[in-house]
């Protein structure tokens, strides 16, 4: 186990002694707290941003090494090999936690699949929780007290053993709980919970991973008309089986109590009637259609990340093949959503920004607009490939360079095709 990754051992200090805690009562107290508030908790919403970090070895030796082998090894001789970002609005009822890209409607779609791989982690709002403080399976032990910077906080050890754990790995293709343990910090006074560290235990070895350990920061929340504790922001640092290593960070922001799903309409026209709930949706552009976009605004990649909406507009009408009519008009706005923002930072250097388009909007009607990149690559040019788990209409752009940020501008073209809507294919 590396000392600089495993939970810190604790001392207590001198001055911290003559402070009287009793553990039990503390952790009592800490236990009946955050079972209130979850009683009390409603449904919610977050924003939720995902950055990652994807390490390799710097000298790798092929030589297989075993778990324990690996995280001896000094994390010095990684180098960040390449960088992605997330966002999306999660969802937490009753502790579970749904997923979805930024604006569109919860769906049952598992949230592993559609960020199409690379290290994510649920469980921080809710579930551990749970595990830790109400389900009755885990075991405690008081390491005393620490002083902080701004605080003094009680400092516990917890283990969960994996029958009484909601921990999910991915195991090939089965999910399964895993035994963990960790610490927490409480507030003496209070009995708040600060923070949370947490350890997985012997990984399967399907899993291609050695060890897994996540931080959780809380801070208190105002949901509807109550204030609750909620995660401020948590990271999750993953040690594999091939020696590389993932650190993913997410923070919180604009939670909100939750009550049922809305739509965003663009580029309104004022004066102009909006469709009827209770209307048709309209249907999409017939296959076969070609047709050139402009982003209307740039996509920077210091600020971007999957789950965004982008924003285009047609530099042509797209016109019926046989009749010639226009089917939608020269500057229909067109969004689309970055699916995967990737960033390498060894050769060859370049970004990579997937994107999926979706719908085409005039006349106060927006169509659902399903189509793929047009791109005949020359001899020897890289192919861009959509990311796992998207389908393959998805349109990957590559751009080469060496600096650590680029702004793809507003204006920038690229040309597409309609396809057919996904439920019409074989």
């Amino acid at each position: 186990m590396r000392l600089a990754r495993a939970i810190v051992l604790l001392g207590v200090s001198a001055a911290l002694i003559a402070q009287q805690v009793d553990p039990t009562e503390l952790l009592v107290h800490a236990a009946q707290l955050l079972a209130d508030r979850a009683k009390r908790l409603p449904d919610y919403t977050c924003v939720q941003t995902v950055d990652r970090l994807y390490f390799k070895r710097r000298r790798h030796t092929y030589v297989p090494r075993s778990c324990d082998q690996i995280l001896s090894l000094d994390p010095h001789t990684l180098a960040v090999e390449s960088t992605d970002r997330l966002r999306l609005d999660l969802k937490v009822s009753q502790g579970l936690e749904v997923g979805s890209w930024v604006g569109l409607p919860f769906t049952q779609r598992n949230i592993f699949e559609m960020v199409g791989g690379g290290p994510y982690g649920t469980g921080m709002l809710g579930a551990f929780i749970s595990d830790i403080f109400s389900a009755g399976g885990a075991t405690y032990t008081y390491a005393g007290l620490e002083k902080q910077s701004d605080r003094t906080v009680a400092v516990f050890r917890f283990q969960v053993p994996a029958s009484a754990s909601h921990y999910q790995v991915k195991a090939g293709a089965n999910w399964v709980a895993t035994a963990y343990s960790g610490s927490f910090w409480l507030d003496p006074k209070t009995a708040e919970l600060h923070r949370l560290e947490v350890q997985t235990h012997d990984l399967p070895p399907e899993t291609d991973a050695c060890e897994a350990v996540t931080t959780v920061d809380y801070e208190k929340s105002r949901v509807g008309t109550g204030e609750f504790l909620l995660p401020s922001r948590s990271s999750l640092l993953m040690v594999m089986q091939d020696e590389s290593e993932t650190e993913s960070t997410a923070v919180y922001a604009g939670c909100h109590e939750y009550h049922g799903e809305s739509t965003i309409h663009f580029d309104q026209v004022p004066g102009s009637v909006a469709p009827a709930k209770d209307a048709s949706p309209a249907a999409p552009l017939p296959p076969g259609l070609t047709f050139t976009l402009a982003f209307t605004a740039p996509i920077d990649t210091d600020t971007a990340a999957a789950g965004d909406v982008i924003a285009a507009k047609l530099r042509h009408p797209i016109r019926d093949p046989k009749s010639k009519a226009a089917l939608a008009p020269a500057g229909a706005h067109v969004t689309g959503r970055i699916v995967q923002l990737q960033h390498w930072l060894s050769e060859p250097w370049r970004f990579k920004v997937s994107i999926m388009l979706e719908s085409v909007e005039f006349g106060g009607q927006s169509r659902p607009l399903y189509a793929k990149i047009v791109r005949i690559p020359s001899m020897l040019e890289s192919i861009a490939v959509p990311p796992p788990g998207q389908p393959a209409w998805v349109a990957a752009f590559l751009f080469p360079t060496e600096k650590k940020r680029y702004r793809v501008p507003a204006g920038y073209e690229s040309t597409w095709i309609t396809i057919e809507a996904p439920d019409k294919r074989p």
